[in-house]
């Protein structure tokens, strides 16, 4: 099953709905990665010294060793609600701290960059890793709301399969299983039992046989509610694909539409990805099929759509979210939204989590 980044206010709003010890369990996951992730860029020998950016240090708060970064804040496409320590506002805003003076400066990922004297580059990996938690949080608070835990494939999996670590603690805790989560059990119980399929073929005696078509039988229904769930989400896919395209046929003029036009109309439907554009374009359009054959795998018509999106980004019928965009995706959204955002008050804006 597929899912949709919630914002701060649906995600806040979902976490109403679950008991206090999920909520615990939950909020100390993300505090817990984020620590790990923040940790992680400051110990790897990267960071060898710090520089003063709009903020003046004393001469005992110059060591890189008595930094760390404690707080980063999403404030969503188009919200630009956050201040660098320079003035500037910010959709993105990191937090560091001294530990011994507790001094905070709130930077932006530029600032941030020059601050730790690290490459821009670093900083956007940061800041994956950070996306990463955020949907896996949303992944979670919507299956709570759905009731679909995922925990009937535990009940199939065999007692000498160990289930992780990770995973033993979700069931503890009631917390749903994450997809990925699942998509590893799958791979144990299908490494399991292509073994224990193996050992079918080489027993001999009649007792053993029987014992081996009992596993065998297992196998099969566990590869059944495999393949169904994974039936299932192409449904879903497909579904979401459809309603789309109904909608976005109906700004189509031409019945052989270009990649441009094409490009333009998803967009004024909701779809803001350059990569889900040029993926819906390649699978039900008349376009080059073709993929990539770089490391992110995406379809051949990527580049032709951004630099058809950005054209309508510079003529004002666009709008490019610079902020989200990066190397792997670009963000675009209607005109009419860039204009909502901006003359949105503040005091409408939820918190964040932290």
């Amino acid at each position: 099953m597929l899912f949709e980044p919630l914002s701060q206010v649906e995600r806040n709003e979902l976490l109403f709905l679950v008991t206090d010890e999920q909520k615990e369990y939950l909020l100390n996951q993300v505090k817990r990665g984020r620590r790990t992730i923040f940790g992680n860029i400051m110990i790897e020998e990267k960071v060898q010294a710090i520089k003063s950016v709009d903020i003046d240090l004393q001469e005992d708060e110059r060591n890189i060793e008595d930094w760390d970064i404690v707080d980063y804040v999403d404030f969503g496409p188009g919200n630009r609600l956050g201040k660098c320590a320079c003035g500037i506002t910010l959709r993105y805003m990191f937090t560091v701290q001294h530990k011994g003076t507790n001094k905070t400066i709130t930077y932006g990922k530029d600032h941030l960059s020059a601050f730790l004297n690290l490459p821009i580059k670093d900083i956007d990996a940061v800041m994956a890793g950070l996306k990463t938690i955020d949907y896996e949080l949303d992944e979670l608070l919507v299956k709570i709301r759905d009731d679909d835990y995922g925990y009937e494939i535990v009940a199939e999996i065999p007692e000498e399969i160990e289930l992780p670590k990770n995973i033993k603690e979700h069931v503890e805790h009631h917390i749903p299983l994450l997809n990925r989560q699942i998509k590893k059990i799958e791979r144990e119980v299908n490494k399991y039992y292509t073994k224990e399929l193996e050992k079918v073929k080489n027993e001999q005696r009649e007792a053993e046989r029987v014992e081996a078509a009992k596993r065998a039988q297992t196998y099969l229904k566990a590869r059944e509610i495999l393949r169904e769930r994974n039936e299932l989400e192409q449904k879903e896919k497909h579904a979401r694909d459809q309603k789309i395209l109904e909608s976005t046929r109906h700004l189509l003029v031409s019945p052989n539409p270009t990649i441009a036009e094409i490009a333009y109309s998803l967009v004024l439907n909701g779809v803001s990805s350059a990569n889900e554009i040029s993926r819906i374009t390649r699978e039900y359009f008349h376009v080059d099929k073709r993929l990539s054959t770089g490391t992110l795998q995406r379809s051949y018509i990527y580049m032709d759509v951004v630099l058809a999106l950005m054209n309508e980004a510079e003529n004002g019928t666009l709008y490019f979210d610079k902020e989200s965009s990066g190397i792997d995706d670009c963000y675009f959204y209607p005109s009419e939204e860039k204009l909502e955002i901006n003359t949105t008050s503040t005091n409408n804006v939820q918190p964040s989590l932290f």
